[in-house]
C-alpha cells in the first residue's frame, strides 16, 4: 500500500480536532488538576506530532508548509519520552493557543488533495 500524505494530514487533523472537545472550557488550574484530561490533550498532541514527522519523512516538501513544523515533532518526543521534564502550563498553553492556526494550515493543505471514492 503507498503511504500518501494526506492521510497523515487527516490523522493530525482528527487528534488536533480533539483538543477543544476534550479540554472543554477548563482553565489552566482546572487543567492542572485533572490528570485524565492532560493525559487526554497530551496524547492527542503527541498523536498530532507523530503523524506530522511520518509526513516529513514521506514528504518533506508538504511537511515544508506547515509553519514551525520542526517544533511540533521536537514538542512530539517530549511528551513521548520527556516525562520527568514536562511542563503541563506549556501544554495547556499550545492546547489553548496553537492548535487552531495548525488546524488551519493542515486543513489547507488537506483541501488540495482530490476525496478518494467516488462512483465506480
Amino acid at each position: 500500500m503507498t503511504k500518501r500524505p494526506d492521510v497523515f494530514l487527516e490523522l493530525a487533523l482528527l487528534a488536533l480536532r480533539r483538543v477543544p472537545k476534550f479540554l472543554g472550557t477548563r482553565t489552566l488550574h482546572q487543567y492542572l488538576q485533572d490528570e485524565l484530561c492532560q493525559s487526554a490533550i497530551e496524547r492527542q498532541l503527541e498523536i498530532a506530532g507523530d503523524t506530522l514527522g511520518q509526513l516529513r519523512k514521506l514528504d518533506p516538501a508538504v511537511f515544508g508548509r506547515i509553519p514551525e513544523g520542526d517544533l511540533i515533532v521536537a514538542f512530539r518526543n517530549v511528551l513521548a519520552h520527556g516525562y520527568a521534564t514536562l511542563d503541563h502550563r506549556r501544554v495547556y498553553d499550545i492546547a489553548t493557543t496553537r492548535t487552531a492556526g495548525l488546524e488551519r494550515v493542515l486543513e489547507q493543505l488537506l483541501a488540495e488533495y482530490p476525496e478518494e471514492g467516488g462512483e465506480g
